[in-house]
């Protein structure tokens, strides 16, 4: 019985250890990865907002100029001290520059410096990088091959060193590269951060494998080793056949005495257990109905009501939303600013969801109170800006376009923040899309200016706005639906109404989309000008 009793407490105590061992090793494995990761994506997503906002900020005809000349403006006085804020305000950031790339070098026309460096090292406009046998070799080709005119793609290269480099690409009119902006972070500190890290957290594991295994050692000698060593005795003095549980006694509760008493209360249990569920269904059906509330509270704050101006006959318009979740991000909103103006919204909230819901009720409204009151589209979006970075602990934002337009000459002002690019059908044309450059989207930072551009519609003409949920709608093989097929669909029946051209474009989004999930809103609206 010795034997047998030693035997067992080896076993249980070597599979504790291996078992702890093992449970460490892995969390350490997780814990390094999930520390490395997050610190490279925290630098990565921060220079990738940092390139984006400046590539934005650029004049791409204007970059040929200085570069080909020589010669610097105030734009470009305000593009320099630009950079040098940024510079000087983002900690970390070693490396800040515009550029104009080439085959087998680049030429700087800004290199971002601050107060405190050394202007001896900082290159000046018109300055040559050659690329030789660095990591610059893959900026032009992957650029080349991946940029067109309606899509602006961003890179990365963490391969050098322990770096971190992003750009992004500066088009000109014509939708060619006309320089790049890159931002560098040169994280030499990294693997000795990491390498601390690791040494402590093994410290750590190491002392904690100790007084687990400890503890564990004792628990299960005194909880289950010896428990069922006087169990094995108990029944081996009884003869075959004549074994009961309840007999037995120990002088504190036990696993085996668990055992005998958990058949008595397992109705108990089960009884228990099917009242939660209950509790737990009917809690499910309330948040359900509540949703469903939201739902239609949500729907009625938009316009819903077509015709929605029976008595004007210069126009026809007709909207749809159709959220992904049961409320959404989404919203558009049309309505007079005067007898003589009517202000057009499509709108899309960050995320999706009831947070999304509610700072979509904040934007609309802003929004159309503001407009009411008077002013262009550019400090109607700056007024909302402002109003809606105050207390954004969630980080959200919107992007919109506002459009006014006077009824009586067809004439409008429009201000894109972020959003997709309208359509318009000139009468007895077809439709295309209208790009015009965009301003960062409303919310993402204090103190924002935006840009607005004219347009005019004449009788005839058709204005069509929406929402990233229509061009990125995707089918079962993880296609986009794609402006390009957009357009094709809103051309098929030109001719049609506004509420028949929409319901003809979601027809074929859904034919599209097949029985792959809808993963965003989809949002519309349609202005027909009649004159």
């Amino acid at each position: 019985m010795k034997k047998k009793q030693t035997g067992l407490r080896i076993q249980i105590i070597s599979v504790i250890c291996i078992l702890i061992a093992v449970m460490c090793i892995i969390l350490m494995l997780i814990s390094y990865k999930a520390f490395y990761n997050t610190y490279i994506n925290f630098y990565y997503d921060k220079a990738l907002g940092i390139v984006k906002m400046l590539a934005n900020e650029v004049d791409g005809d204007k970059v040929a100029d200085y570069v080909n000349t020589g010669n610097t403006d105030a734009e470009y006085d305000k593009l320099v001290s630009q950079f040098n804020n940024v510079k000087e305000n983002t900690t970390g950031l070693n490396y800040l520059y515009l550029m104009v790339p080439y085959e087998d070098h680049f030429v700087y026309v800004i290199e971002a410096y601050t107060d405190k460096e050394d202007m001896r090292n900082i290159s000046k406009l018109g300055d040559r990088f050659d690329y030789g046998e660095t990591e610059y070799t893959y900026l032009l080709p992957d650029m080349e091959a991946k940029s067109t005119s309606t899509q602006i793609v961003y890179g990365a290269d963490v391969g050098y060193g322990k770096s971190i480099s992003v750009w992004a690409p500066v088009f000109d009119r014509n939708g060619n590269v006309a320089a790049m902006v890159e931002a560098d972070y040169v994280l030499t500190s990294l693997e000795k951060e990491i390498n601390s890290y690791v040494k402590r957290i093994l410290l750590f594991f190491m002392l904690a494998l100790i007084a687990i295994a400890v503890i564990m050692i004792r628990v299960v000698d005194h909880g289950v080793v010896s428990p069922i060593l006087s169990l094995t005795r108990y029944i081996d003095s009884y003869e075959k056949g004549s074994i009961t549980l309840e007999p037995i006694k120990f002088k504190k509760d036990n696993e085996i005495k668990w055992l005998s008493d958990s058949f008595t209360n397992m109705i108990d249990k089960i009884e228990v257990y099917i009242s939660d569920i209950q509790k737990i269904t009917a809690e499910k059906e309330r948040m359900g109905a509540e949703l469903n509330v939201a739902t239609q509270i949500q729907a009625d704050m938009l316009p819903s009501i077509f015709p929605p101006f029976p008595e004007r006959n210069e126009f026809d318009l007709y909207a749809t939303m159709n959220p992904a979740k049961e409320v959404g991000g989404d919203f558009y909103d049309f309505f007079l600013v005067d007898d003589d103006h009517i202000a057009l919204v499509m709108a899309d909230v960050s995320g999706k969801g009831v947070p999304a819901a509610l700072f979509m009720v904040i934007a609309k409204t802003l929004i159309k109170n503001r407009t009411q009151m008077g002013g262009n589209p550019a400090e109607i979006l700056g007024y909302v800006n402002e109003q809606l970075c105050e207390g954004n602990e969630a980080d959200m934002f919107v992007t919109v376009w506002l459009g006014i337009i006077e009824i009586s000459s067809g004439k409008g002002l429009a201000a894109n923040a972020g959003h997709e690019y309208p359509a318009i059908r000139r009468a007895g044309q077809a439709y295309e899309l209208i790009k015009t450059k965009h301003s960062p989207a409303v919310a993402t930072m204090e103190g924002l200016k935006f840009r607005e551009h004219e347009f005019e519609l004449h009788p005839g003409d058709y204005l069509y706005v929406y929402t990233d949920g229509v061009p990125e709608a995707i089918n079962q093989n993880e296609e986009l639906f794609g402006t390009d097929r957009m357009l094709a669909a809103l051309n098929r029946n030109p001719e049609a109404s506004p509420m028949e051209l929409l319901q003809s474009v979601k027809q074929e989004i859904d034919a599209f989309a097949g029985d792959a999930p809808q993963f965003d809103d989809i949002t519309m609206l349609c202005f027909e000008y009649k004159g």
